[in-house]
C-alpha cells in the first residue's frame, strides 16, 4: 500500500517530520477551522470537468510548515495514509509555484486551485475501479506528508450527472466534514397542528345487493357492498362494525327467515400511513341477531378501513315464488 508521502507530491515532494500545531500558536484568521468549497459540486460532467477549489481557515504552519494536501476521491478507512486511492491530488502549501501537482497557500490560510479533469470513473493505484457515480466521492483536504493532524480534513462532497445520490460512502458522514469545513447543511423544522375534529364515520358503496336467482330449496348468493370506516377521532378507542338482517318477504306474502342468511366477513386497512389493524368477523349463519363484519381494537383503530362478506341465502324448499326483500342494518360503534 503506498502512503500518502509517497504519492500525493510526485516531483516536488518534501518530505518532512509531522509536527503538531496546538490552537494557542493559530493566529485568528485560521483559528475558526478550515473550510472548502468546490465549484461544480453537482451536476459535474462524468466524462470529465474541472473543479475550482477555494478553501479558507487553513494552518499553513499544519504538518511542519508542509500544510495540506487537496484530493479527490471516496473517503476510505486509510484515505490520510494511503494516496493510491485519489484520481487527482495538489500539495497546497506557502511559497509553492503554481504548477500541475502544487499550488500555493496564502499567510492567512486561504488558497484557491483547480483539480483538473476529475471524471466519475477511474482505477485507483492498485487497479480497483472507483465509481462515483455509485459511491459517494469527495473533494478532500489532508495535512501534508503523512501528518496524524486531522485539524486540517475537510470533506466536500461531489456529485455528477447521473449519479446524484451516490451510496457506499462512510456511514453517518453523509459529506460531513469533521474539519469544520467543506459544504454547509441547513435543517428546518415543520410543524403541523391536528385538530381534534375527526369523527368515527361509516359510509357504504351502494344501498341495494342483487342475489342470485335461485329455485326452492336451492340457494341465492351475492356480496355485500363495499364499507368504509374511518376513524379520524384521534384516540385510537377501538370501534366494531355490526349487521343485522330482517325476514325477506314478498309481495305475495312469502317469507325467508333472516337466520336463513349466511356471510363470510371481509376486512382490510387502507394503508394512509395512520398504523391501524382491522379483523374481520367471523363466519357464520344466521343473521337474525347482531353478526360482527369487522372490528378494530383499542390502541390500533385509527384510519381508514374497508370491510365486506359474501353472502349465501338458503331459500326453503317451501318458498313462494317471487321477489323477496330483507333491510341488513350496518352499525358502527
Amino acid at each position: 500500500m503506498r502512503s500518502i508521502a509517497s504519492r500525493l507530491g510526485r516531483g516536488a515532494l518534501v518530505v518532512g517530520a509531522a509536527a503538531a500545531v496546538t490552537a494557542a500558536g493559530l493566529s485568528p484568521a485560521y483559528a475558526a477551522g478550515p473550510a472548502t468549497t468546490v465549484s461544480p459540486s453537482t451536476g459535474v460532467d462524468p466524462a470529465g470537468q474541472d473543479l475550482a477549489v477555494e478553501g479558507t481557515g487553513f494552518n499553513p504552519a499544519a504538518a511542519g510548515g508542509n500544510a495540506i494536501y487537496v484530493a479527490f476521491g471516496p473517503k476510505t478507512a486509510d484515505y490520510a495514509t494511503n494516496a493510491g486511492v485519489f484520481q487527482v491530488s495538489k500539495w497546497i502549501h506557502k511559497g509553492a509555484a503554481p504548477s500541475a501537482g502544487q499550488g500555493p497557500m496564502n499567510d492567512d490560510g486561504t488558497f484557491s486551485t483547480v483539480l483538473p479533469g476529475v471524471k466519475a470513473k477511474y482505477k485507483d493505484a492498485e487497479g480497483n475501479d472507483i465509481d462515483c457515480l455509485v459511491t459517494q466521492c469527495y473533494v478532500i483536504t489532508i495535512a501534508a506528508h503523512g501528518s496524524t493532524d486531522r485539524s486540517q480534513d475537510t470533506f466536500t462532497p461531489v456529485t455528477f450527472t447521473g449519479g446524484e445520490n451516490p451510496g457506499g460512502g462512510d456511514p453517518g458522514e453523509g459529506g460531513e466534514n469533521p474539519g469544520g469545513g467543506g459544504g454547509s447543511s441547513e435543517q428546518q423544522t415543520i410543524t403541523a397542528k391536528i385538530n381534534k375534529t375527526g369523527a368515527l364515520t361509516l359510509s357504504v358503496a351502494g344501498n341495494n345487493v342483487a342475489l342470485t336467482d335461485a329455485a326452492p330449496g336451492g340457494h341465492a348468493t351475492g356480496a355485500l357492498n363495499k364499507a368504509t370506516v374511518t376513524d379520524a377521532r384521534g384516540t385510537n378507542a377501538g370501534w366494531s362494525l355490526v349487521g343485522q338482517l330482517g325476514d325477506l318477504t314478498s309481495a305475495a306474502g312469502g317469507a325467508i327467515p333472516a337466520a336463513n342468511m349466511a356471510w363470510a366477513p371481509n376486512a382490510a386497512v387502507v394503508n394512509d400511513g395512520s398504523g391501524g389493524a382491522v379483523t374481520a368477523g367471523p363466519a357464520v349463519s344466521g343473521l337474525d341477531v347482531a353478526r360482527t363484519l369487522a372490528a378494530s381494537a383499542g390502541g390500533a383503530s385509527g384510519g381508514v378501513f374497508e370491510a365486506g362478506a359474501g353472502l349465501d341465502l338458503g331459500v326453503p324448499a317451501g318458498a313462494v315464488p317471487g321477489d323477496y326483500t330483507g333491510t341488513l342494518t350496518l352499525t358502527l360503534s
